[in-house]
C-alpha cells in the first residue's frame, strides 16, 4: 500500500514540472518586443549579470617635495658593462670574449677611426687576434656597448653618432648638440656616451646652446635610432658621465663642484649636489683643487656612487641607498658622503681622474690623464645602507714599460679607462690606454691589490701575469 502511495507521488510530482516547462516555453514562443509580453519574460527570466559598482579610486596625493629615495621598482640583472663611465674605450663583454672599442681620437683632435681589439677569448687575456681599425668620418672621443645586442654607439667630436657592430659601421646618426661643452682637458659637441643595456638606450652628454650651463644630456632609442629632446644640465656635465640602471639615474659630477643626478624614469628631472671637498695641499702650478669633479664612478649592485677630484688625491664617495631628494627650484640630493683622500694618489698625472668599477665586484680602477704611468685600485665596500662610505683598502702601482720600451703615459680626455669581469676567469680587470693609442694595458685589480706591496704601494717589479699588454 505504502509502495502504491508513493508511486502515485512521483508521478503526481513528474506531470506537475512538465506543465510548467510546458507554460513556459508556450510563454516564450509567443514573446516579441510589444509590452503586452513583459510577463511572459518574468515567467522564466533571462539570468542577467549585475556589475559591481565601480569602486572610487583614492585620490592620488600629491608627491612630496622631499622623496627619501628614488628606489629602484626592480632589480634587473646587471650587463657587463653596467656603471663603467662614458670614458674613451668601450667594453664588449659576449660569452668568453671581451672587446675593447678604443677610439684613435680624444677632445683635442686626433686620427679618425675606431680600434676594434680583442682583449680575451677562451684561451685567456692577451690571446685575441689583431685589432681591426673601423674607418669613420670623423674624429672619435667615446665608445660604449650594449652587450646584448653586440652594438656599439660611439660619438665623436662633432655631431656624428656611429652605430657599430662587430668591425661594420651599420649607420651614421646626427645627434642634438646645438654647442660646444668645454672642460679643463678640451671641447666638444658630442662629449661622451654610455649604453644602458637594460632599456637598450644610450645616453650622450653634449653641449647643447640654450642650456644654462651649455651644456646637457639626450637619449639614444637604439631599438629604432630615434633621440628624445635633449635636457639641460643646470650646472654642467661630468667630463665622464655615468648611468645607473637600477635607480635610473645618470650620474655627472662636473668641474664647477656640483655632484648633478638626472633621472632616466619616470622623469628626466636633475638634481643638484654642490661639493665641498676637504682642504688639502695644492699641487704645484695646479688650479684650485676644492672643485674639480672629473669623472663619475659607481659600484651600482651596493648604490656607491664615486667621483675623482683632478689635481688631488681624493675620491668622493657617496651612499645612493641613503640619499634624499628635494623637488624645487634647484632640485637637490644629498647623502651619507665624504671625500677620502689617497696619499699614495697625490701624484697621479693630474691627480685622480679617471675611474671605473668593474661590475659586481666591488674593485675599481683610477688613474691619472694627459700621461703618467703610476695608476692605482680601490676595494669597495660589500654593503652599505649605513654610515659613511669609504674605500676599504688601495694600492698605487706603476705601470711597466709597453712591448716597445716606451714608458707607459696615460692618455687623455674623456680618460682611457674602463672595466670589466671576466667571463673565463671571474676576475676584475681594468683596461687602460696610453695616449699615442699604440697599447692597451688589461690590469688584474684584486691581483693587484694582494700583490708583494709597501703600506699602499705595490712593489716593483709587479708580478707577472697582473698586467698585460695588448696592441691596438
Amino acid at each position: 500500500m505504502m509502495d502504491a502511495i508513493f508511486k502515485a507521488k512521483r508521478i503526481w510530482w513528474k506531470w506537475l514540472v512538465a506543465a510548467l516547462v510546458i507554460v513556459g516555453l508556450g510563454g516564450l514562443s509567443a514573446c516579441d518586443e510589444s509590452d503586452n509580453n513583459q510577463r511572459v519574460i518574468i515567467i522564466i527570466p533571462t539570468r542577467t549579470h549585475t556589475p559591481k559598482p565601480t569602486s572610487t579610486p583614492a585620490p592620488t596625493p600629491s608627491p612630496s617635495p622631499t622623496p627619501t629615495s628614488l628606489g629602484p621598482t626592480a632589480t634587473p640583472t646587471l650587463a657587463p658593462e653596467a656603471c663603467v663611465p662614458s670614458s674613451s674605450l668601450g667594453i664588449l663583454v659576449q660569452g668568453t670574449n671581451a672587446t675593447v672599442y678604443a677610439p684613435k681620437g680624444n677632445w683635442g683632435g686626433g686620427p679618425v677611426g675606431v680600434n676594434v681589439v680583442p682583449i680575451e677569448t677562451s684561451a685567456g687575456v692577451g690571446k685575441g687576434g689583431p685589432a681591426v681599425t673601423v674607418a669613420t668620418a670623423h674624429t672619435v672621443n667615446s665608445c660604449s656597448s650594449n652587450s646584448a645586442t653586440g652594438n656599439t654607439v660611439c660619438v665623436a667630436n662633432d655631431t656624428d653618432v656611429y652605430i657599430l657592430n662587430g668591425t661594420t659601421l651599420k649607420s651614421t646618426l646626427t645627434s642634438g648638440a646645438t654647442g660646444s661643452a668645454s672642460f679643463s682637458g678640451g671641447s666638444c659637441m658630442n662629449c661622451g656616451v654610455v649604453v644602458d643595456s637594460s632599456t637598450n638606450t644610450a645616453v650622450l652628454a653634449m653641449g647643447v646652446s640654450g642650456s644654462p650651463s651649455g651644456s646637457g644630456y639626450q637619449t639614444l632609442n637604439l631599438a629604432t635610432n630615434t633621440f628624445a629632446a635633449a635636457v639641460n644640465s643646470p650646472t654642467g656635465v661630468s667630463e665622464d658621465i655615468a648611468v645607473d640602471p637600477i635607480r635610473h639615474l645618470i650620474l655627472s659630477p662636473n668641474e664647477q663642484g656640483t655632484y648633478e643626478l638626472a633621472q632616466t624614469s619616470p622623469s628626466t628631472a636633475v638634481f643638484q649636489n654642490k661639493i665641498v671637498p676637504i682642504p688639502t695641499p695644492t699641487p704645484a702650478g695646479a688650479p684650485n683643487p676644492t672643485k674639480d669633479l672629473d669623472s663619475a664612478g659607481e659600484d651600482c649592485t651596493t648604490g656607491i656612487a664615486l667621483s675623482t677630484d683632478e689635481f688631488t688625491g681624493n675620491l668622493f664617495i657617496a651612499d645612493l641607498k641613503q640619499a634624499t631628494f628635494t623637488t624645487g627650484t634647484p632640485s637637490t640630493w644629498s647623502a651619507a658622503s665624504q671625500f677620502q683622500n689617497f696619499p699614495e694618489f697625490d701624484t697621479f698625472e693630474a691627480g685622480t681622474s679617471g675611474i671605473a668599477v668593474a661590475p659586481g665586484s666591488h674593485f675599481g680602477v683610477v688613474t691619472g690623464e694627459f700621461g703618467g704611468a703610476l695608476e692605482g685600485v680601490i676595494q669597495l665596500p660589500s654593503t652599505s645602507g649605513s654610515g659613511i662610505p669609504k674605500v676599504t683598502d688601495w694600492v698605487a702601482f706603476t705601470v711597466p714599460d709597453d712591448p716597445s720600451s716606451k714608458p707607459w703615459s696615460e692618455g687623455l680626455d674623456p680618460h682611457t679607462v674602463t672595466a670589466y669581469v671576466s667571463r673565463n676567469s671571474g676576475k676584475a680587470f681594468g683596461v687602460l690606454g696610453n695616449s699615442t693609442f699604440t697599447f692597451l694595458a688589461v690590469v688584474d685589480l684584486e691581483g693587484l691589490l694582494k700583490a708583494p706591496r709597501t703600506g699602499h704601494v705595490v712593489n716593483n717589479p709587479i708580478p707577472a701575469g697582473l698586467i698585460t699588454f695588448v696592441a691596438q
